[in-house]
């Protein structure tokens, strides 16, 4: 075992260790077994000859362990590319889901022609109604109703969002609230009530013509 003569010769000696020591996996061994016994003799006997190679072990064997636990501390708190930590809301709005649960509660409410109150609603007047339950206000007509609000695309649907359709006539002339899971509840001509149909049926898919949604959700 050498020994070191000056401070100079200790820095560089740390430097080289610096530069080609390559941090340990996580699974490495204490720092204590990375101590040699003579480190371990020149804690207990700090007034001993071999003090100057001593010291330098203790120095490296330190530097050792500082490696591993920066290593250690970047292996456990690695974040996966693109990920954030945050969470959005995704496919639903408070607002959104305030506004299904409200239509819900006029499921088999009969279909009228120009129905807007709990007796009877064609579909404009159904969302219309539901809306202003919830504090927003739209125009009458379905036809109004798509002009007036905010195009969405069919694949960034949201809870609440109005679908559109063309059925009697062309334009926007059937609308609903669209529920998520590819559903929307509707005041239906066909089904002779309020009630809740799949955009993937047929009939819907060859008549859908867009969505809307109002900027206060």
């Amino acid at each position: 075992m050498f020994k070191v003569k000056s401070p100079l010769a200790v820095a560089l000696l740390l430097t080289v260790s610096v530069t080609v020591i390559t941090p340990a996996p996580t699974y490495a061994s204490a720092l204590d077994s990375l101590l040699t016994p003579t480190t371990k003799t020149a804690a207990a006997n700090s007034g001993s000859s071999s003090g100057g190679s001593s010291f330098l072990d203790v120095l490296v064997g330190l530097l050792l362990g500082k490696l591993l636990g920066n290593s250690s501390s970047k292996d456990d708190n690695s974040v996966a590319p693109g990920i954030t930590g945050k969470q959005t809301a995704g496919q639903s709005t408070a607002t959104g889901n305030a506004l299904i649960a409200t239509g819900k509660k006029y499921l088999g409410v009969p279909y009228v022609w120009g129905g807007t109150t709990t007796a009877g609603f064609d579909c404009s007047g159904f969302t219309q109604y539901v809306m202003k339950q919830n504090g927003i206000s739209i125009p009458r007509t379905a036809a109004e109703q798509f002009a007036a609000g905010k195009a969405v695309d069919k694949k960034n649907l949201k809870v609440g969002d109005l679908v559109f359709f063309t059925t009697y006539k062309p334009g926007a002339s059937h609308v609903g609230f669209y529920m998520g899971n590819d559903q929307f509840i509707h005041a239906s001509s066909s089904a002779k009530q309020v009630a809740i149909s799949s955009l993937s049926e047929q009939y819907f898919v060859d008549r859908y013509i867009g969505a809307r949604s109002f900027d206060k959700y």
